[in-house]
């Protein structure tokens, strides 16, 4: 998800001078929902309560991303960007606070090195000191409803209803995003490359992230798929710098070190007292089930 989420950079870099933001949302997530129903049609087979809570998330996600794109234009892309991936730092807060979540000290300890390493890729020194506005406000209520949307994954996804919280948490992006491009009319892309955008996105970055997302957060603890889901600035970093032939500098470099250094410490097997983990008042034990389960009955 995040190596995915690193190559979007590229290629919406070049999207928005044919598109705009909110534009190119509503293009994306249409597309993303279409395909989704196209290709998984058992997902649509789902009960009241598991397409509420896909509305549900899709609304947090498509609003953190409208309002991330709304605070770029007011902000610098690099502290947008820094500010957007706090979610990492937001997601174990509002487990505490709603659900009584313990965060064991070493997850605290992989969240300051993410934070860390977030801050040195994202961040240009230039572009600091020019205070908190209304940008900067807007792109940190957007990683709140990130965090929001990845700690009310993690409590709704099971093994059985990924695939319908996939199609669902899409299409409730796609109707935010088209509502917030509707008073200026929505464009639909036209050229070659532009549909190429659209697709990528809406295919790839859209909805096959959607099922993964889903999939993995029935099994990783919501605070760990933070922490590896901000590996996405150094996957972008490695895209620009592979394809955009973008510089390797200092900065680059211990920021990867720092993201990566706490992806193995939220990754790595936990301790364990007395035949228990330490993640034993953890998610809910779920059935494991395989990759083919997904376009399985989801109801």
């Amino acid at each position: 998800m995040a190596l995915l989420w690193g190559s979007t950079l590229v290629v919406m870099k070049g999207a928005y001078s044919h598109l705009s933001p909110t534009d190119l949302l509503a293009n994306r997530f249409l597309v993303g929902a279409l395909a989704l129903g196209l290709l998984v049609p058992r997902a649509w087979r789902a009960n009241a309560r598991t397409i509420g809570k896909g509305l549900l998330l899709g609304l947090l996600f498509g609003a953190g991303q409208v309002l991330q794109a709304v605070g770029l234009s007011s902000t610098p892309a690099s502290v947008n960007g820094f500010i957007g991936g706090l979610y990492v730092v937001v997601t174990p807060l509002l487990g505490a606070i709603f659900f009584g979540k313990r965060v064991p000290r070493q997850i605290w300890i992989a969240v300051a090195l993410a934070t860390v390493g977030l801050g040195s890729l994202a961040l240009d020194p230039a572009d600091l000191g020019a205070g908190i506005g209304v940008g900067e406000l807007l792109t940190f209520a957007a990683s709140v409803c990130f965090a929001a949307q990845i700690v009310a994954l993690g409590r709704f996804a099971t093994a059985r209803n990924v695939a319908s919280l996939a199609l669902y948490q899409t299409i409730g992006a796609a109707l935010v995003c088209a509502i917030c491009a509707a008073p200026g009319g929505i464009r639909i892309a036209s050229s070659g490359s532009e549909w190429f955008a659209v697709l990528y996105l809406g295919v790839v970055c859209s909805a096959a992230i959607a099922v993964l997302q889903s999939w993995a957060q029935a099994r990783v603890e919501a605070t760990r798929a933070s922490v590896i889901m901000c590996t996405e600035p150094l996957w972008g970093a490695v895209f620009a710098i592979g394809l955009a032939g973008d510089p390797v500098t200092l900065r680059i470099i211990l920021g990867g070190v720092s993201i990566l250094a706490a992806m193995v410490m939220v990754v790595r097997p936990p301790r364990r007292r007395r035949g228990l983990t330490q993640d034993e008042a953890g998610p809910r034990q779920i059935e494991q089930a395989g990759i083919g389960d997904l376009v399985g009955d989801s109801k």
